[in-house]
């Protein structure tokens, strides 16, 4: 104990630093290792589905599923919900036009309620064979569905007359 004693009289400086330090040290762990225990155990939306048992939109998935099974221009169909996104997964006849396909997808909003529609976005996924996919979203504040078409056409080499210029020019 003399020893330590006398070590604090040569060295007090020294001494109330690595108090200080040690003090720092283990305030820095402490907030280190709660920050990330509270990240991992919150959820990974936060608090934005905190409400989501206020509603419920099981039966209304399944009238949609059925509606969507029961159309002859429907080959198959999966509804997932992540969060407050309702995704709906659609292939279609391959010769279904654009304008058919809206109409069958605006139709099925009917099968919701007007307070799921404003609570859930919804996101229409529709595939076709060899075509891109048809791409449809609803936002919750919105009140129509916004259509995205992916086209992709081939280079091709285009000629004189259709870039305008003349084949004689010096």
């Amino acid at each position: 104990m003399k020893k330590l004693i006398k070590f604090y009289k040569n060295n007090r400086i020294y001494c109330i630093l690595m108090i200080i330090s040690l003090i720092c040290l283990l305030v820095i762990i402490t907030s280190l290792i709660l920050y990330f225990t509270s990240q991992i155990s919150n959820s990974k939306y936060g608090h934005r589905l905190d409400d989501i048992a206020e509603h419920p939109v099981q039966n209304e998935l399944n009238e949609l599923k059925s509606y969507f099974e029961s159309s002859d221009k429907v080959q198959g169909v999966s509804i997932d919900i992540k969060g407050k996104i309702i995704y709906i997964n659609l292939t279609v006849k391959a010769e279904l036009a654009n304008n058919d396909i809206q109409s069958i997808c605006t139709e099925s909003l009917a099968k919701l309620t007007d307070e799921q529609k404003t609570y859930y976005d919804i996101q229409y996924i529709v595939k076709r064979d060899g075509l891109n996919p048809y791409l449809g979203s609803k936002s919750a504040s919105k009140k129509m569905i916004a259509w995205a078409n992916f086209n992709y056409e081939e280079e091709k080499e285009l000629t004189d007359d259709e870039i305008g210029g003349d084949s004689d020019e010096n």
